[in-house]
């Protein structure tokens, strides 16, 4: 079975159970894998951490986060 085969197979899958599939694989994975910058992304996020630090009020709440997502979706 190819990587595309199991990702089609997990795709027809409804929602609530590829979420599930995600999360197995998620936990599954040794903890320092992916979790290495790149050079230009440790970059931005050192610049949007000095901007957040400037003025706090520029930062979205997680409440606000989350309405511009459903926001979003529903376009």
């Amino acid at each position: 079975m190819t990587v595309e085969q199991v990702i089609n197979d997990i795709s027809a899958l409804p929602p609530g159970d590829q979420l599930r599939v995600v999360q197995a694989i998620w936990d599954q994975l040794p903890k320092d894998v992916g979790t290495e910058l790149s050079v230009a992304q440790q970059a931005e996020l050192e610049r949007r951490w000095s901007e957040y630090k400037a003025d706090p009020s520029s930062a979205l709440t997680e409440d606000e986060f989350k309405e511009r997502i459903r926001n979003l979706r529903r376009r």
